[in-house]
């Protein structure tokens, strides 16, 4: 497993260095959730939580709180030269990648109100145990593997 920060590296790298909270947040979220769905194993350590806004990544949101709702400009790091990285396997790389070129062109907003939908673990877990509860893996893992069944089917 990775620190989420390290991986929310490679997201800002591939959208230039800068995106706001709400769209990293999520897009972590997501290559997680692949990452359970299709190598049946966590990607980040660390627990989601069902905040008001979606799942959060709280390592994240402590890192970068003060940008608020704002553009993270620049990589998350322990300091400005010392960015968070990992060594990623190739098969994670291409998840990340694969996150991308999926979710990359929405907004935070609209990745939230994914993360929104009836029967998601956020939702789940929200209106189940409450508000800032943690995620579960199996839930989430559950969720990313009927979305793969969902897309194989639609192609088939």
């Amino acid at each position: 497993m990775h620190d989420a920060r390290a991986i929310a590296n490679e997201f800002l790298k591939l959208n230039g260095g800068s995106m706001n909270q709400m769209k990293l947040q999520k897009l972590v979220y997501m290559a997680h959730g692949w990452n359970l769905a299709i190598r049946n194993e966590p990607l980040v350590s660390g627990r989601f939580e069902a905040w008001d806004g979606g799942p959060v990544m709280r390592s994240i949101w402590n890192h970068i709180r003060d940008f608020g709702f704002s553009t993270v400009n620049g990589l998350l790091g322990r300091s400005v030269d010392k960015p968070f990285e990992e060594s990623l396997t190739p098969e994670e790389r291409g998840i990340i990648e694969h996150v991308w070129n999926k979710y990359g062109g929405f907004t935070g907003l609209q990745l939230s109100q994914m993360t929104h939908q009836p029967g998601t673990p956020w939702t789940n877990t929200y209106f189940g145990e409450g508000r800032n509860q943690p995620l579960s893996n199996d839930d989430i893992k559950q969720h990313f593997t009927e979305l793969a069944l969902a897309g194989r089917r639609a192609t088939a």
